[in-house]
């Protein structure tokens, strides 16, 4: 006489009541929850923390190339985007003729005070240590960044881009002697900023 479980599936049937359950949970877990009584929503917050003496410079200037003459004379490099260079004293000029950008970041309608090199003039060094003055700066801008204006040694612009991006132009005049020596002439300046 055979055996009888009881209270035992065969094996076969029991997988199948084991997949059976694990439906079950299934459909469980994944079952719409009653309608919550309050709902919630978030935002992001955003700020930004400005370095306040964010300053680039774009380029350098450039006064071209230069033939003197027998009185010696200026070379004006206006405070422009486009600038085209002046001469006095019949100085022969061609070439490159750039007023430097700066570039940098403030805050939207801040205040901008840019000041001359100290000094008010740089010297250029030359070969066999020749040199060139360059003094009368000047600092203009067009656009959203708006010349206000000089103070004594402090030229002032209101920056009116939303995200405060502001470039201002650099010019000066350049002072050539009657007996300049030929040469490649090179100096560097620095412009100094504050914000209101």
């Amino acid at each position: 006489m055979g055996a009888v479980h009881q209270g035992f599936l065969p094996h076969g049937m029991r997988a199948r009541a084991v997949c059976a359950a694990i439906a079950l949970l299934v459909a469980a877990v994944f079952a719409p929850l009653p309608a919550a009584a309050q709902q919630q929503a978030s935002a992001i917050t955003r700020t930004e923390i400005v370095d306040a003496s964010s300053i680039r410079n774009g380029g350098d200037m450039d006064f071209g190339d230069i033939l003197p003459s027998a009185s010696g004379g200026t070379v004006v490099v206006p405070a422009s985007a486009t600038p085209t260079c002046a001469v006095t004293g019949g100085l022969i000029r061609s070439g490159l003729c750039r007023s430097p950008p700066f570039d940098g970041n403030a805050i939207y309608q801040a205040e901008l005070r840019v000041m001359r090199p100290s000094g008010g003039s740089i010297t250029l060094t030359g070969p066999n240590g020749a040199t060139m003055q360059v003094d009368d700066f000047t600092f203009f801008a067009t656009g959203a960044t708006v010349y206000l204006g000089t103070n004594g040694a402090n030229s002032r612009f209101r920056i009116d881009e939303t995200d405060g991006t502001f470039r201002f132009y650099v010019g000066a005049t350049l002072h050539v002697a009657a007996t300049q020596m030929p040469g490649v002439y090179n100096g560097s300046f620095q412009v100094r900023i504050t914000y209101n």
